[in-house]
C-alpha cells in the first residue's frame, strides 16, 4: 500500500530553506517505507536538488495559478494508492504514515487526526476539535472520483473545500478522530513564515490575493542543494508536551 506524500513549496530560499529541509527530514525518518515524497517547487529560476530513490523533486518554470492546481499536478505525477499532504512548514513525527495507514484498514477511504500540537514559535500547545485537519489526512486515491477531484481553483481554502466534499459525499465524518496525546504525529507550526496562507484573512478573495502577492516577491535565483535535518528533537519535544499535560 504505497503512500504518496505531496509537498508544495515556493520561494523558501534562503530564509526558509530550513523548513523544507526539516519537512524533508520528517519524511526520511518515517518508519513506513512503502512511500514517496513529491516536492513541487514552482519558483521560476530557483531549483531545488536532492537525490534519493523515494524523493522526487519537480522544479517548474512557471508558478501555478492556485495552490490546488499545484496539488493536482503532484497527484497526477504520483504513484501511490494513498495520498497525503506534506506541508513544507510543519513537522511530521516518524510514526505518522504507519499510524495513519493502520487506521485505513477495513476499507476506509479517508482518515485524519483531529488533535495535534500547535507550535507558535517555541511553544507546544495541545489542540483538539479544530475540525479541519486536512493536512493531517490520509486518503485513498478513489476518494477523488467520489468527490469530483481535488477542489479546483483554490489557494488557502482548498483544505476546507476538501473536507466539505468528503462530508457531503458520505466518505467521512466532518471531524477527524481524537487520538491519545502520546500518539500525536503532527506539529502545526505558526509564525515561522509570512507566507502562511491561512493567516492572511479576507476570505477566499483575500487568500488568493495573498497567494498572488507572494508570487511577486524577490526570488533568489540559482540551484540549491537540500540538506535534510531537524534543528531540534521534535519527538522529544512532543514527549515533553505529553508529560506536561498529565
Amino acid at each position: 500500500m504505497k503512500i504518496s506524500c505531496l509537498m508544495p513549496t515556493y520561494n523558501r530560499i534562503p530564509a526558509g530553506q530550513f523548513m523544507i529541509e526539516e519537512a524533508l527530514h520528517s519524511f526520511l525518518l518515517q518508519d513506513y517505507e512503502d512511500s514517496e515524497l513529491i516536492i513541487c517547487n514552482d519558483t521560476p529560476d530557483q531549483q531545488l536538488k536532492f537525490d534519493h530513490d523515494r524523493v522526487v523533486v519537480m522544479n517548474t518554470d512557471k508558478r501555478f495559478e492556485t495552490l490546488s492546481d499545484k496539488i493536482q499536478f503532484m497527484i497526477d505525477n504520483s504513484n501511490g494508492e494513498y495520498l497525503c499532504r506534506w506541508d513544507d512548514d510543519d513537522i511530521s513525527l516518524p510514526h505518522r504514515l504507519s499510524y495513519s495507514i493502520d487506521k485505513m484498514r477495513g476499507g476506509r477511504l479517508e482518515w485524519r487526526s483531529d488533535n495535534y500540537f500547535y507550535c507558535p514559535k517555541e511553544e507546544t500547545n495541545y489542540v483538539t476539535g479544530a475540525g479541519n485537519t486536512h493536512v493531517m489526512s490520509l486518503w485513498h486515491r478513489d476518494v477523488l472520483d467520489k468527490i469530483g477531484g481535488y477542489p479546483p481553483k483554490a489557494s488557502g481554502w482548498e483544505d476546507q473545500a476538501f473536507n466539505h466534499a468528503l462530508f457531503n459525499s458520505g466518505v467521512s465524518e466532518r471531524n477527524g478522530e481524537e487520538i491519545p496525546a502520546e500518539d500525536i504525529f503532527y506539529l502545526y507550526r505558526w509564525g515561522v513564515s509570512h507566507k502562511h496562507l491561512s493567516g492572511s484573512g479576507g476570505g477566499e478573495e483575500g487568500l488568493q490575493n495573498h497567494y498572488d502577492a507572494i508570487g511577486r516577491e524577490y526570488i533568489a535565483k540559482g540551484v540549491f542543494e537540500l540538506d535534510p535535518h531537524w534543528r531540534e528533537d521534535y519527538v522529544l519535544r512532543s514527549n515533553e508536551a505529553c508529560v506536561q499535560m498529565k
